[in-house]
Formats: C-alpha cells, sequence, structure tokens
C-alpha cells in the first residue's frame, strides 16, 4: 500500500507589481498552473509502519488559482487559494485546499519584498497532514515594449506540519523554494475599472525534507517538485 505526499506553495500576484497606480487600487482574477509532479512515496506494510521512500512521477493538470491584492502606495497585500480539489495519483484519490497571505513593501519602483504565510490541508485514504509556516520572497518587473513587461518572483521558506494527531498524520519539517519568470500584457480598460493584465510565464517550486522518514535510527529525504507554464487573467479597480 502506498501513502503520497503533495504540496503547493507561495503564489506570488505579478501582476500587482506591473503598474503603480495613485492611491488604492484593488487587483482581483484567476491564474491557472499547468503542473508536472514528481513528489516521494510512503511504502507502509498494512497500513501501519512505514518502510521505505521512493521518488514517483504524477500527471500533468491544470490547478485554477482565485487572487485577490490591494495596493496603496508602496505597500500590497495579496492572497491567493486553491479549492479543495480531488486527484487521483498512482491509483489512490486525495483531497487538497491550500492559501497563501502575503505583505509586501516596494522598496524601488517595480521591486517588492514580501512576506507571507503558507498552509497547506490535504486528506487521503490511509493520513493527512498540514504544512504551514512563513515564506519570504521577492518580485520585479520591468518593461519591454509598450505594454508588455516582463516579471520574476523568488520566494524561500520553511513548512512544518502539527506534532500532534494520530496515526494518520504525517509529521515533518521541510524547506520550500519558488521561482517564477514571464510576460505581462496590460490592456487599459475605461472608468471604474483601470486595466486588464494577461500574464503567461513558467514556475517550478520545490520541498525538500531531509527528515521525511526515519528507519532504524536513519533520515530518509523526500523531495517534490512541481513545474509547469501558468496563464493569468487580473482586473485592476
Amino acid at each position: 500500500m502506498k501513502r503520497h505526499a503533495w504540496w503547493g506553495g507561495l503564489w506570488l500576484v505579478a501582476g500587482t507589481a506591473l503598474a503603480q497606480d495613485e492611491g488604492l487600487s484593488v487587483s482581483a482574477g484567476v491564474r491557472a498552473w499547468y503542473t508536472q509532479w514528481t513528489t516521494f512515496s510512503y511504502f507502509v506494510d498494512q497500513g501501519s509502519m512505514n518502510l521505505a521512500l521512493t521518488q514517483v512521477s504524477g500527471p500533468a493538470k491544470w490547478v485554477a488559482m482565485p487572487t485577490a491584492s490591494l495596493r496603496y502606495g508602496a505597500w500590497l497585500g495579496s492572497f491567493s487559494a486553491t479549492p479543495s480539489t480531488r486527484f487521483d495519483f498512482a491509483g489512490e484519490s486525495v483531497k487538497r485546499e491550500e492559501f497563501d497571505l502575503n505583505v509586501g513593501y516596494a522598496v524601488l519602483e517595480g521591486l517588492n519584498v514580501t512576506l507571507g504565510y503558507k498552509k497547506i490541508a490535504e486528506r487521503g485514504p490511509v493520513f493527512r497532514y498540514e504544512p504551514a509556516g512563513p515564506v519570504a520572497g521577492m518580485s520585479a518587473n520591468a518593461p519591454l515594449a509598450g505594454a508588455v513587461s516582463v516579471y520574476g518572483a523568488v520566494g524561500a521558506g520553511r513548512l512544518k506540519t502539527p506534532m500532534g494527531g494520530g496515526a494518520e498524520v504525517v509529521k515533518f519539517k521541510a524547506s520550500y523554494r519558488l521561482t517564477e519568470v514571464g510576460l505581462a500584457y496590460s490592456i487599459p480598460a475605461g472608468g471604474f475599472l483601470k486595466r486588464w493584465t494577461l500574464t503567461a510565464g513558467h514556475r517550478v517550486q520545490v520541498m525538500h525534507s531531509k527528515d521525511a522518514l526515519e528507519v532504524n535510527g536513519q533520515s530518509q529525504e523526500g523531495v517534490d517538485t512541481r513545474q509547469g507554464f501558468t496563464l493569468g487573467a487580473l482586473a485592476t479597480f
């Protein structure tokens, strides 16, 4: 019997950094990520003792992520979430949901530093886990030509699962890192709606736990990698 781990990560809202507005501005939209997943599995003996880890690959899948953000002067805040979604992976069905909450400050025009909180909740047939923790990041953008800009984002953090719960609760700490680069296209609008921002990029996030499993006093490492293209549409008011 196999037990699998799935992870999400910090979603930096690149669209909020692509234009500077006077006063308060609010953005809302959705981003889609076509992810290719490689993760690790726990092999267990009749649902009890963990025996070993192995790396496995999962199917690529589109994941929609609603986002919202606001900016006032040099300050910004953002929220994004993945609604509860069922995934079929190597013969098992799991449900996962996640959210990211971030605040940031524009240290230079087109360069933001952020600090946020990431949480994931996932349940499978024989396990559950809820890793959470702080994530620090930076995002930047620069104009290319006309309405087209290039953007980039990086993030790093430390997540851990609650130490309580029963045998079905997966417990470990893991480092987290994120990189994303892409292009954005701004479409001006009139009236209450200031503009639309369309984005296309490539995103990679990695979770790495040095203590994903301990057998006979020896720790085993587990690595989870998700990567793929992103598409987004944001409206700014």
